[in-house]
């Protein structure tokens, strides 16, 4: 195998995602030009509200967000929330891709793109840089590290407010 998943400790990804969510929600003009986006959405079993700083990728004309964490369960068979993206907050859809196949070649189109500096640090994984990554790599890297993907749908806005629940 040659996609290592690389995690930062807990208390220190808390500390980040609570500077981030902060940064996101006011609308920081630097990050709203990048790929961070808010999502905000209802625990399926909870019925906690969430707000998760995430990173918004683009494959082909889908905007997906690429995780290993557990909250991504919530979105088996779709859940509507919203996104605050690029300095917009918009209803969207959000659904996690159950096809394994799916998500292994999502991930191997973004390590394509991004290359290997910017795979390491927009989805946090470590790619060889002497060789490409093959459709096998990203498809063992899926199943041992549990990455998925989940597929957004913006839907049309309808004046939400900054910070207002979609």
């Amino acid at each position: 195998m040659t996609v290592i998943g690389k995690r930062p400790p807990a208390p220190d990804q808390r500390a980040v995602n609570d500077r981030m969510r902060m940064m996101l929600a006011v609308g920081d003009p630097v990050l709203a030009r990048t790929h961070l986006a808010l999502l905000h959405f209802t625990g399926r079993r909870s019925g906690r509200h969430y707000v998760v700083p995430a990173g918004v990728h683009e494959i082909g004309d889908r905007l997906v967000v690429a995780t290993s964490a557990r909250w991504r369960h919530n979105f088996t068979g779709a859940l509507s929330g919203a996104v605050t993206w690029r300095g917009a907050h918009t209803p969207a859809t959000f659904e996690l891709v159950e096809s394994a196949a799916e998500v292994a070649d999502g991930y191997l189109k973004l390590i394509t793109s991004l290359g290997p500096e910017g795979t390491e640090r927009k989805l946090g994984l470590i790619v060889p840089a002497d060789r490409p990554v093959t459709l096998a790599d990203a498809a063992a890297a899926v199943t041992s590290h549990g990455l998925a993907l989940i597929g957004i749908t913006l839907k049309p806005a309808h004046h939400i407010r900054k910070g207002q629940p979609a």
